[in-house]
């Protein structure tokens, strides 16, 4: 029986070269007799409408891109409630989810994981409001704030550093915010937020930033940073025992609702993208998503 793939991709990204990449990917799969959809569209949105109406037909997808275009082809899946086994060629800037599985970031390498055929490892994902996914991080806050500043030119000529420049910049300038957070369905509290990062494992870049319990998103709310405290700050993330840093309040949950107390605007980020205000609720989907990896790629 003929597979059906399909290749999500965002034809207007950089120079066409997820374009490209699709392309390949298409000719390699029609060399094993695969039919293969591809789906993109003139907008974003349109993309995603192309994918809602191609779920049902297909048997695997897979996408091309970075963090941003993973989220609009998992916000679908997640909207729509249904999973089905997802290959990724990475063609972002970060790459955080893929390089969390040891997906391949060449193209050659990352087509050949997922013809081979991939070994499916069942994955998690959050799932903000109803309809859209986190894939890696949902952040608040004024770091998050900042980040929604950076322009994508400067992120892809000077790369991270963009942000712990202007991460450094604001130190001291902007006050905290007053967040409510109920943690689960029961315990609740009220704390200054100076910047909230929600992940969906402890893993962030590659590097375990946290300890805590799995199938859990991961939470870690900043209440405050002075200067001198950057290189605490530094070496208990990069260390993995944020919790034993000084102002940082941390959980591990399966549900999460935030929300603003003071009256201010507060915008979330996910995924690198600019996302919806609080007030909003996340859940995570314990091992919702079964994801072509390599053999090697291991259990943390």
């Amino acid at each position: 029986m003929t597979k059906t793939w399909g290749i999500f991709y965002n034809k207007n990204s950089g120079s066409g070269e997820e374009t490209k990449k699709a392309e390949l990917c298409q000719k390699r799969l029609a060399e094993k007799d695969s039919k293969v959809v591809l789906i993109t569209g003139d907008s974003l949105d349109e993309s995603q409408r192309h994918l809602a109406n191609s779920l049902p037909d297909l048997d695997s997808l897979i996408v091309i891109g970075g963090d941003g275009t993973l989220n609009a082809a998992f916000s679908v899946i997640v909207k729509n409630n249904h999973p089905l086994p997802v290959g990724i060629i990475p063609a972002g800037t970060v790459n955080n989810f893929a390089k969390r599985y040891h997906i391949p970031q060449d193209t050659e390498n990352a087509i050949a994981n997922i013809i081979v055929p991939a070994r499916l490892r069942m994955v998690g994902l959050c799932k903000c409001g109803m309809d859209k996914a986190v894939v890696s991080s949902l952040t608040f806050g004024n770091l998050a704030t900042l980040s929604n500043e950076v322009r994508q030119r400067d992120k892809q000529k000077f790369g991270l550093g963009v942000y712990l420049v202007k991460a450094i910049q604001q130190i001291g300038k902007n006050k905290s915010y007053l967040i409510k957070y109920q943690i689960g369905d029961h315990q609740v509290e009220t704390l200054r937020t100076w910047f909230t990062l929600i992940t969906t494992s402890r893993l962030v870049g590659g590097f375990a930033y946290d300890t805590g319990a799995k199938e859990k998103m991961h939470v870690s709310v900043l209440h405050n940073i002075h200067l001198q405290q950057v290189g605490e700050y530094i070496y208990f993330a990069v260390t993995g025992k944020l919790r034993r840093a000084k102002n940082i309040t941390t959980y591990t949950t399966q549900k999460l609702t935030v929300t603003p107390q003071d009256g201010k605007k507060v915008v979330s980020r996910i995924d690198g993208d600019e996302g919806p205000e609080l007030p909003l609720t996340i859940t995570f989907l314990p091992e919702y998503l079964p994801l072509m990896v390599p053999p090697q790629s291991n259990k943390r």
